[in-house]
């Protein structure tokens, strides 16, 4: 029997292309509604899999990837559509950038990793979340806001959530160098 978190994930990386193709052809309503199916479907499959503890290795991998893809998706193509501004769009995936390299790096010190989402990196990726949400709503004429108040606070999520990642992993590398040190 398959496992339903991982089948839920992996039908959120089917979503991908599609939401990426109503992108295209500008059907941001569309978009939004399977943007939406997403964003739902990732609460449904962390519930199941935890309360059901049907947790997997490739679970932990193949969901956060889902999330990531079908956001990322979704931030190229409304950036290139001019509706989310590039220097948001950058400095977003800088702070993603920083992040992984800083994860790579601090694997490859200590041989293992364990990555848990701070509360600030919680709040960015919810923020990140209901930009997209209200950029696709306002580009589909459902709502009519101006969002640079919004593109200016995610911004700062942004480096305050990576700047934390920073220093929370810079403290561990030096914990473990510092007990490397003493043995």
């Amino acid at each position: 029997m398959p496992n339903v978190p991982n089948t839920i994930s992996l039908f959120r990386l089917l979503l991908v292309p599609l939401v990426v193709y109503l992108l295209a052809i500008s059907a941001y309503g569309y978009a939004l509604a399977v943007f939406l199916t997403a964003s739902v479907s990732d609460g449904i499959d962390g519930w199941i899999a935890r309360h059901y503890d049907l947790r997997t290795a490739i679970g932990a991998i193949l969901d956060p990837v889902a999330d990531k893809l079908v956001i990322l998706a979704c931030l190229l193509m409304l950036t290139w559509h001019a509706l989310i501004p590039l220097w948001l769009t950058l400095s977003l995936l800088a702070r993603d950038l920083i992040i992984v390299v800083g994860a790579m790096a601090y694997r490859r010190l200590t041989g293992h990793l364990q990555v848990t989402p701070t509360l600030l990196g919680k709040i960015h990726i919810f923020m990140e979340f209901g930009m997209l949400c209200l950029v696709l709503a306002d580009a589909a004429g459902i709502v009519s806001l101006s969002l640079q108040w919004l593109f200016m606070l995610v911004l700062a999520t942004a480096v305050l959530s990576g700047l934390h990642y920073v220093w929370i992993w810079t403290r561990k590398a030096a914990r473990f160098l510092a007990g490397k040190s003493q043995t």
